[in-house]
């Protein structure tokens, strides 16, 4: 457990640096798993102040992400704001079609003062070297993640021992081989960034909507 943390640390200071890097010159300060999250949030009527607030970054950061989906044809927009064009309405449902809404979640056991976020991923088969699934939540900001598999309960592949996950049950509709992803962080964003990017190294549809950036 010491020897993750450090890691956690180390990458979540690499993490940081390298976002700070952004803030200088004509370099973005988002990521494309920032685009991916607020392109999910057009699943609902929002304005550009609601997205900036839910998705932690500025207003102006949030109107470049929303320019980058319109030139790629995702997204609409006239006077009244943005919305979904009919590419962006087809991709959006693929996307949901494969994964949930990223929810906050509680978990009490495991670092309870971090922020957690939950995210589920639908049929996901072939779960193998979790720590390196692990290791992509960490070096895209999170903490840490936990990765849990339903069969009847939610449990934890390639691990020793038992533990009940059954307050996360609650959360979402499971159904046999779902996974759920749980990522924390001490900040939200950082947890849902560390959430997604487990989704997209599962999933070719995600990896191949976050190429187009």
């Amino acid at each position: 457990m010491a020897k993750m943390q450090i890691y956690a640390k180390v990458e979540r200071y690499k993490y940081h640096i390298k976002f700070a890097c952004a803030m200088v010159g004509n370099i973005p300060n988002f990521t494309k798993i920032d685009i991916l999250r607020c392109f999910l949030r057009f699943n609902k009527n929002t304005g550009r102040q609601d997205l900036a607030k839910e998705l932690e970054l500025g207003e102006g950061t949030v109107r470049t992400i929303l320019d980058i989906l319109k030139s790629k044809k995702l997204l609409d927009s006239t006077k009244k704001g943005h919305f979904l064009s009919k590419r962006g309405t087809e991709i959006l449902g693929q996307i949901y079609d494969l994964i949930s809404f990223p929810k906050n979640v509680a978990l009490q056991n495991i670092y309870p003062d971090s922020k957690k976020i939950g995210i589920l991923i639908k049929s996901a088969k072939n779960l193998k070297e979790l720590y390196k699934l692990r290791d992509v939540a960490v070096k895209n900001g999170a903490d840490g993640a936990i990765i849990l598999k339903y069969e009847g309960k939610l449990h934890a592949p390639e691990s020793g021992y038992e533990q009940d996950y059954e307050e996360l049950e609650k959360y979402f509709d499971f159904k046999s081989d779902d996974v759920l992803v749980v990522a924390f962080s001490g900040e939200r964003r950082l947890a849902e960034n560390g959430a997604l990017a487990i989704a997209v190294e599962l999933s070719n549809t995600l990896k191949k909507f976050i190429s187009e950036f």
